[in-house]
């Protein structure tokens, strides 16, 4: 008997609350999972987007092109000058200084990689060291295979370029540079085709 007039929740009335919360879970959390995959990938573009910007940006500023590779099926990105510095091209040249050029270098998170789109003939280059100038991991960067360079010219314009960010579970964004305008485009995350 329940002297002070308050009812208790009986374990019947308990059991059924607590099914009906996990049948709800269950019913939701794969939509949950999938907007969260869909959502790092479309940041992992968006930030590659951002380092295009960046050497869209270090040609304008500094009057002379740059390129943006990224490492194919792989994760690393660099933002290199188009051209090494006179005294990196020219050992004989001890007067100049090197390292001046800005340069970048990033990478994916470690589910996520770059691609080539299915259409294209993707060419595959190792670079020298000195490309990398005083990048702290230039070593392991020459030692890595880069993709042709995207180039952005000190005008404004740039090459025409495409490639995708794809994760493990096959979701993929396509990033598109349009030449005239140095423009890019990114597309909206979708289920890599098999």
């Amino acid at each position: 008997m329940n002297l002070d007039g308050r009812r208790g929740f009986s374990l019947l009335e308990l059991l059924v609350v607590v099914a009906i919360i996990g049948f709800l879970a269950a019913m939701v959390a794969p939509n949950v999972i999938a907007q969260v995959r869909e959502n790092r990938v479309a940041q992992a573009a968006e930030s590659v987007r951002e380092v295009i910007v960046e050497a869209r940006n270090f040609a304008i500023d500094s009057g002379i092109d740059y390129q943006f590779r990224y490492e194919p099926n792989g994760q690393r990105f660099v933002v290199l000058p188009r051209e090494l510095e006179p005294g990196e091209a020219n050992s004989t040249d001890s007067d100049s200084a090197t390292g001046n050029y800005l340069r970048l270098s990033g990478q994916l998170e470690e589910s996520i990689r770059f691609s080539a789109p299915e259409d294209s003939d993707e060419a595959i280059e190792t670079l020298d060291s000195r490309w990398f100038g005083q990048l702290a991991d230039a070593l392991s960067l020459s030692q890595l295979n880069w993709s042709a360079p995207i180039v952005f010219r000190f005008d404004g314009r740039a090459d025409d370029g495409a490639f995708r960010v794809v994760s493990e579970s096959g979701l993929t964004a396509d990033l598109e540079v349009r030449g005239l305008t140095a423009g890019i485009r990114v597309s909206r995350v979708y289920p890599e085709a098999d």
